[in-house]
């Protein structure tokens, strides 16, 4: 019985076919060289965007001492871009139900969230292509990093876990709309907020209180804090496990209560 729930190289049938839609993710990446261009470069080019234009912050009465806004720039354009990214898995999951190839695998004997984990698991690959690329570009602006290499192990993590959530909420919008041009759209809705309403780009106290408030709903203003006390090296295991466990229950909102839903509404049918 056991040696029908293996394959060949040893692993079982899951894993091969998690294994071949990762690799079918990347070529389908690759394959289209202006995509992968656009969405590695594109968060450098904000970097140096932002932190031109918006440097005058950092004389504000609200902005942390002795920061440069360089060192308060960076780490929230990590999770930033994790965000913008992440609405690729939703157009990705659209074009799936477009071309007819989630049709194929709905018949395939296969778990239906191998696809979506796939997806999950792209995103996260180029996730620390984008940090390692942004940070050759804070480099060059004058970014120091202060923390140690646990810090940088711990943003690491924090990312990871962001990218996840971010690809399940996003691969979730693509499978209910399932048309590419609407989904870059609802993309673009659900993505401002994520991203605006936190303290990437500005203090938390120089921000209406409903807009603080609102704030810690949002993973992503989190994962900045977390990301900035990383590089600050003021980080502490609560800042951490804050923005792993915001992350993990958006992740867990979009993926899990779907199903259970679907189950429930199954039952009552009965």
């Amino acid at each position: 019985m056991n040696a029908m729930l293996t394959t060949r190289s040893g692993r079982s049938p899951a894993a091969d076919q998690l294994a071949a839609l990762v690799v079918r993710n990347l070529r389908t990446s690759a394959r289209v060289p202006q995509l992968l261009m656009f969405s590695l470069t594109m968060p450098m080019a904000m970097l140096v965007l932002f932190s031109q234009v918006f440097r005058s912050v950092a004389a504000g009465p609200g902005f942390p001492p002795g920061v440069s806004y360089i060192d308060f720039l960076t780490p929230a354009m990590l999770a930033v871009s994790t965000v913008m990214a992440g609405t690729n898995a939703g157009v990705s999951a659209a074009i799936d139900h477009t071309n007819g190839l989630h049709d194929r695998f709905a018949a395939l004997p296969m778990r239906a969230a191998l696809p979506g984990v796939a997806r999950t698991l792209n995103e996260a690959a180029f996730t620390l292509a984008r940090a390692a690329l942004l940070g050759v570009a804070a480099v060059v602006l004058g970014f120091e990093f202060h923390g140690t290499v646990v810090d940088a192990l711990a943003g690491i993590v924090v990312l990871a876990v962001l990218a996840a959530a971010m690809s399940a909420l996003f691969g979730l919008i693509g499978d209910r709309l399932r048309r590419p041009d609407v989904v870059q759209f609802a993309g673009m809705m659900v993505m401002m907020p994520l991203m605006f309403v936190s303290s990437a780009f500005a203090p938390l106290e120089t921000m209406p209180g409903w807009m603080q408030a609102a704030a810690t709903l949002n993973p992503v203003a989190h994962a900045t804090d977390a990301l900035r006390g990383y590089e600050l090296g003021t980080a502490t295991f609560g800042d951490t496990a804050t923005a792993v466990v915001a992350a993990v229950a958006l992740w867990a909102t979009v993926t899990l209560l779907p199903g259970i839903a679907r189950r429930l509404r199954a039952s009552v049918a009965r």
